[in-house]
């Protein structure tokens, strides 16, 4: 896999899973997705920042633990049965351990994993579509 694919992959799920509730960080759950939005083109990018149902939930949650969640990524990979990698798109999926830090109490980790379409653009490779999301 080209490491510009890989680059991109990383970076755009970093920002779109990590957030920071703590006083003076995150000012909604959308942030996250507006940070990934910077790595990402087509219709996708403004369909990142939007508020959608559910997120005010989970935002709550996490401010009321002051929580900052942060991610490690594990692994960058082609999926199985899916078409390599050529010089303008890509599908993989990247696996990630995502830790939630609330100000008091033990953080949590979790093993998630998320499937990017990718597309080479004048910019450099971005993230065009989240597929099975």
């Amino acid at each position: 896999m080209p490491k510009a694919v890989e680059h991109t992959a990383e970076a755009f799920v970093t920002a779109y899973a990590e957030q920071d509730a703590r006083d003076g960080g995150d000012s909604s759950y959308a942030d996250a997705g507006g940070r990934a939005a910077q790595l990402a083109a087509g219709d996708l990018v403004g369909v990142l920042s939007q508020q959608r149902p559910g997120q005010e939930v989970v935002w709550a949650a996490l401010r009321a633990e002051q929580a900052h969640r942060t991610v490690e990524i594990i692994s960058v990979v082609v999926p199985d049965g899916a078409p390599a990698v050529t010089n303008s798109s890509a599908l993989v999926r990247v696996g990630y351990v995502l830790t939630t830090s609330p100000a008091t109490g033990e953080a949590r980790l979790s093993n998630e994993q998320i499937v990017l379409q990718l597309e080479h653009t004048a910019e450099g490779w971005r993230v065009i579509a989240l597929p099975w999301v």
